[in-house]
């Protein structure tokens, strides 16, 4: 299969939403509401149209998970981030999204995901253009609009300033400008809450309700344990590929590199502020896991170990969701 999945060829696409559709079929048999209460203004709007509906809300999350790992898959191979045009990014995005039940549903990560990785997408690819007011007004407001779906994803802001020194020579009205792009949404939705007069209602229980909640450990079984400990090797040893000695090609792919690092130590950051112990709640994570995982894959000399590995991932998902 990673061999299969090595090469960007359009077979390859057809076969991953199928993967995809096999794991989902999990959450349609046993489906999970996420309750909206203390949910940010843009999820809580969303999930108001399925949160009567288990199906539909399965769904929707089965086809955001499909449409970001194509959206992902998009942002590896157009701006470089890999030596080699691969689907392997794609794949990795869907198991790591759909690795257990909790996970097979439309959380707000999952909605948030969508809008990062569209902002990470603009900031890529400002890289060496002659200026990028656009890429940068984008970049801010997609990060803001992502935090109101989630609002730890607030971590990811300074990715703005990030990505600019690492991908473009020092412009401060691009700085400036994607400040302004950020403060656009909050400025929409504060308004509103203000005219509605509950606006305490939004800073307490909506944005900083997830930081004075007491966190709540949910439990799981070993053989989830293993599937997440097996998860966490893979992506150890995929980033030592990337920091100790992986092929890591032209100077755009070095420093899309760098600005992913960066995201991955964003990502766990944004961990610490979530509500409750919860796997979903590493989604962020799957955005560079999948890029690395990917990278470490498509260098493995052996194909026979790259195989093995795929095998023992896959299977201990499988196992995970059965039990």
């Amino acid at each position: 299969m990673i061999r299969f999945l090595k090469s960007n060829n359009a077979s390859a696409f057809l076969f991953l939403p199928l993967i995809a559709i096999v794991i989902w079929v999990f959450g349609f048999f046993d489906p999970i509401i996420i309750p909206i209460k203390h949910a940010m203004p843009f999820y809580e709007m969303i999930a108001a149209i399925f949160i009567n509906s288990p199906w539909l809300s399965t769904l929707i999350g089965l086809l955001l998970v499909i449409s970001e790992a194509f959206l992902l898959n998009f942002i590896v191979n157009e701006n470089e981030i890999l030596t080699k045009q691969t689907s392997l990014p794609a794949l990795f995005y869907i198991l790591f999204m759909s690795n257990n039940k909790a996970m097979l549903t439309p959380h707000p990560l999952l909605f948030g995901n969508l809008f990062i990785l569209f902002a990470i997408h603009k900031l890529l690819s400002s890289y060496r253009k002659e200026n990028a007011y656009s890429q940068a007004f984008d970049a801010g407001m997609l990060i803001s609009v992502a935090t109101l779906f989630y609002f730890p994803f607030i971590v990811f802001l300074p990715l703005l300033v990030v990505g600019l020194i690492i991908l473009r020579p020092f412009s401060w009205r691009e700085w400036l400008i994607s400040f302004f792009g950020a403060l656009i949404p909050y400025f929409c939705v504060i308004t509103y809450y203000f005219w509605y007069d509950i606006l305490d209602y939004l800073f307490y229980d909506k944005m900083f309700s997830s930081f004075l909640r007491e966190k709540d450990v949910m439990s799981y079984s070993q053989s989830f344990y293993f599937m997440i400990g097996f998860g966490w090797l893979l992506l150890l040893l995929s980033m030592g590929k990337i920091l100790w000695g992986g092929e890591i090609g032209s100077q755009r792919t070095k420093k899309s590199i760098i600005f992913l690092v960066w995201f991955f130590i964003l990502s766990a950051l944004s961990i610490s502020l979530a509500p409750e112990i919860s796997t979903k709640y590493f989604s962020a994570l799957a955005i560079p896991g999948a890029v690395f995982c990917s990278n470490y894959f498509t260098n493995i000399k052996k194909g026979w170990w790259a195989e093995f590995l795929f095998l023992v991932l896959l299977t201990s998902i499988f196992i995970s969701l059965f039990v």
